[in-house]
């Protein structure tokens, strides 16, 4: 494809991916927030065993401030990705759509917003205690 076939075509970008995305509503947004979860939950374990892997019993104060570098290292893989992610949850996200409904009427929820904050909030409160138990573990 030249030049200029891809120029009178959408652009593959993750402003426009992230634009469809959308038009899923929060079925959409909650399909990429649960990749996400992921990427960064999978990626903060494997930068900290595996990239730069150090011995246990470093202190608090050391263990908060490699987490703190692991994090920017994640963060910035993070960039990296963003297109994978966006356009893995635009594939997901009717997968997502039929997920969100099904919990809702599961655990019988008012709405698909409630579920959905609840869905969220563990996403929220998984990665707070991994992050939590691995940098405590290691001080």
């Amino acid at each position: 494809m030249g030049k200029s076939e891809s120029s009178q075509g959408q652009p593959f970008s993750s402003k426009e991916v992230l634009k469809k995305l959308r038009r899923y509503g929060i079925s959409g947004v909650l399909s990429y927030g649960l990749l996400n979860t992921a990427y960064y939950l999978t990626t903060f374990l494997l930068v900290w065993f595996y990239v730069a892997p150090v011995p246990g019993r470093m202190g608090y104060m050391a263990a908060v401030e490699r987490f703190l570098k692991v994090m920017a290292m994640v963060w910035a893989g993070s960039q990296v990705t963003k297109l994978i992610r966006a356009g893995g949850a635009l594939a997901l996200a009717p997968f997502v759509d039929r997920g969100l409904s099904w919990f809702t009427a599961k655990f019988k929820f008012e709405s698909q917003g409630k579920a959905f904050t609840v869905i969220v909030g563990f996403c929220f409160g998984l990665a707070f205690m991994l992050f939590l138990i691995i940098t405590l573990l290691w001080a």
